[in-house]
């Protein structure tokens, strides 16, 4: 009887190594014996070379494209350099570029925490926000006048369904103004990081994405909504104030924020 050939790696061995080859920075001398039997072969590793630069380039710029704000603020060499640092812990897990940044706001807070640039992530939260809101699904808007369908004695009762797309970011920092003035190519005036904290909302409705500023007592308030509370109940915990309820009532449905007005489930 014949003895069986050695028939060498397999495909998924194969393939692993080939996808370290495309994402590391320098060759893996083992990783190309694999793939050709010898750790010095010039040729494959400079076809290798080409499938590992586009890998990057596509990679660097979806992070451009996902952060433009933060890039303006750090500069693109900086941004080029956080890119291979985060690429090393995170690389691409989808086949859609457009979640290569999915993590990147919560590795930039440890990669900046006690730098004095903490707000750098914060804006960077924000800007994924605007990302994540695009990518969600948007449903028909209902008018005020929805809640005219139900008895005055049960509207504390209600709660709201809002949009998918709905994204809520808080910071310390001024972020909103941040991002406000660097959505014009001329250079933005300088912002003041010590003017304290801004609370901001973020939608994407009829195909346009809008980042807003609330104060905190509206954002608290707008968070309890999401968060499926009552009218009654989300007021009492924010607020503690009709006018308030009234106020984010009106902004809410002028923007198209809420889809659908349902009585709120049993606590």
């Amino acid at each position: 009887m014949q003895r069986p050939r050695d028939s060498g790696p397999g495909l998924k061995a194969l393939q692993a190594a080939f996808g370290r080859s495309v994402r590391s920075v320098i060759k893996n001398a083992a990783d190309l014996q694999l793939l050709t039997g010898s750790d010095d072969d010039a040729v494959c590793g400079e076809r290798i070379d080409v499938y590992r630069n586009n890998a990057w380039q596509f990679f660097l710029t979806a992070l451009e494209r996902t952060y433009p704000v933060l890039q303006r603020r750090v500069g693109a060499d900086f941004l080029r350099q956080l890119a291979r640092d985060y690429r090393v812990e995170h690389p691409s897990q989808h086949g859609d570029l457009h979640w290569i940044g999915e993590a990147f706001p919560a590795w930039l807070a440890n990669r900046m925490a006690g730098t004095g640039y903490e707000w750098l992530a914060d804006l960077a939260r924000l800007e994924w926000a605007c990302e994540a809101s695009v990518a969600a699904a948007q449903r028909d808007p209902v008018g005020l006048e929805s809640l005219g369908r139900f008895d005055a004695d049960v509207l504390a009762h209600l709660a709201l369904v809002l949009q998918p797309s709905l994204q809520l970011v808080a910071s310390p920092f001024p972020i909103w103004s941040v991002w406000q003035s660097n959505q014009h190519e001329n250079a933005p005036p300088p912002v003041d990081l010590d003017a304290g904290a801004e609370h901001c909302v973020v939608a994407c409705v009829a195909e346009r994405v809008a980042v807003y500023r609330l104060d905190e007592p509206d954002h608290r308030l707008l968070q309890l909504l999401c968060a499926g509370m009552s009218l009654g109940a989300a007021t009492e915990a924010a607020t503690k104030d009709a006018e308030a309820l009234a106020r984010l009532l009106g902004w809410a449905f002028g923007e198209g924020l809420v889809v659908q007005v349902v009585k709120a489930s049993p606590a």
